[in-house]
């Protein structure tokens, strides 16, 4: 029996525009295949619940791809609340990918694999590519400088054919959930003690210059968790997952925060861990 792919859903969070990237470069490459794509960024409010319902609805010749940037070492929260809420599926074949920053990839990858086939779901396929750090754009030589590049919107293009290939010729096309657990047990058992909420005492102090702010809210626009308040000044709550972009986009520089002093531990995890290859497909 074939499955040849005739709908695919691609769906992401990017807060610092990586995964959205990638996924761009897979919605063309759908597209060239002459493949429906429905696209949704889950940044963007209200689109979650409408993309979950036309998922649900599916029952063949459709392919799920699910995109992350790696935080602490995991997929981020609005991602992993994205698959949790889907229902189960096992007609639906799906592709996890991430970015990540030159640290680590940590087990988002894994963790999202297991999160859906938990739904029933088929991993068929994976990546994780390379990007610039999200936290050291104010940086010099940042930690995956220039990426995604080329190199990886050829890899993303590769998996794309080769999943869509695999999938037309029949069988169940699941890949062994392990390759995307690419860490050593006793790194992979301390990664998952990891989580973002026990890396808040360790992120930049976010400061309002009150005398700067004009209250124009452009720090909400960007915001992917819908996170910030107004009494009138920006407030962070606690769904806050520390992407920043509030701090990058302020036209005036009134949320300031010092970076300076996670360089370096940035830069010793990279160290530490030596992650190679630094991107990577999954087929």
């Amino acid at each position: 029996m074939t499955e040849k792919i005739q709908k695919a859903f691609v769906v992401y969070c990017s807060p610092a525009g990586s995964t959205r990237h990638v996924s761009r470069i897979i919605v063309k490459k759908l597209q060239e295949m002459e493949i429906e794509v429905i696209e949704c960024d889950l940044s963007k409010k209200f689109s979650e619940t409408s993309i979950i319902t036309k998922i649900n609805r599916v029952k063949s010749n459709a392919c799920l791809f699910v995109g992350s940037p790696v935080y602490v070492s995991h997929a981020i929260p609005p991602v992993m609340n994205f698959i949790a809420r889907l229902q189960k599926n096992p007609h639906m074949p799906v592709v996890p990918f991430v970015t990540w920053g030159g640290a680590t990839s940590g087990i988002a990858l894994y963790e999202m694999g297991k999160a859906l086939t938990k739904k029933d779901m088929r991993v068929v396929g994976g990546a994780k590519i390379l990007a610039r750090h999200s936290m050291m754009w104010q940086m010099e030589n940042p930690l995956g400088e220039n990426h995604p590049d080329k190199t990886g919107d050829q890899m993303i293009q590769k998996m794309i054919t080769g999943i869509c290939g695999k999938l037309s010729d029949g069988g169940n096309g699941s890949i062994d959930l392990s390759v995307l657990s690419y860490y050593p047990p006793d790194i992979v058992a301390e990664m998952k003690k990891m989580t973002l909420k026990k890396a808040k005492s360790h992120m930049p102090k976010r400061k309002v210059d009150e005398d700067a702010c004009t209250e124009c809210k452009e720090c909400s626009s960007v915001c992917p968790t819908d996170a910030i308040s107004f009494t009138p000044y920006p407030e962070f709550e606690k769904n806050c997952i520390f992407c920043f972009n509030c701090v990058k986009i302020c036209p005036e520089d009134a949320i300031q925060a010092d970076f300076s002093k996670v360089e370096k531990r940035i830069k010793d995890r990279a160290e530490l861990f030596k992650e190679t290859p630094p991107s990577q497909i999954f087929i």
